[in-house]
């Protein structure tokens, strides 16, 4: 593992192994902390020149603001694709009750809006699952 800058709201860390970036949400954070942390997420990808990530958001147990899914949609997603260069997978692990209150939310888009998008999104309870996912999708990437 390499460990990258991260805060002591988000642990980051390369996994070369798995050829995966981690990073791991330690509690909830403010808007601001939110978005700093996808900063050093999106950095660290850069620099490892790494599209698949693991994001482990099971300590925060309240989904995103409005605001804060709007910023992601509108700002944070695409300014991935576009720095990164190739389409970029995020598995998301949340506790089960968090990702029914995701999955409930009218603000939060479903899994199919990211289809066709140079980003793509699966959100999970088992980390196993979710790095199966990212497993997969780097293996039909390859085969493209």
């Amino acid at each position: 593992m390499l460990a990258l800058p991260s805060s002591d709201y988000l642990q980051l860390v390369y996994r070369p192994d798995l050829m995966v970036l981690v990073g791991r949400w330690m509690r909830q954070t403010t808007p601001q902390e939110m978005r700093h942390g996808y900063a050093l997420l999106l950095n660290g990808g850069e620099a490892q020149n790494c599209c698949y990530w693991l994001m482990d958001a099971r300590r925060r147990d309240q989904a995103a603001s409005e605001q804060d899914v709007s910023w992601m949609m509108e700002t944070f997603f695409p300014q991935v694709a576009a720095r990164l260069g190739q389409p970029v997978f995020i598995a998301y692990l949340f506790a089960p009750t968090h990702l029914i209150d995701i999955e409930t939310n009218p603000a939060i888009p479903p899994l199919t809006y990211f289809d066709n998008r140079p980003y793509r999104i699966g959100r999970f309870i088992e980390e196993r699952t979710a790095l199966e996912w990212l497993t997969a999708c780097r293996t039909v990437a390859s085969q493209q």
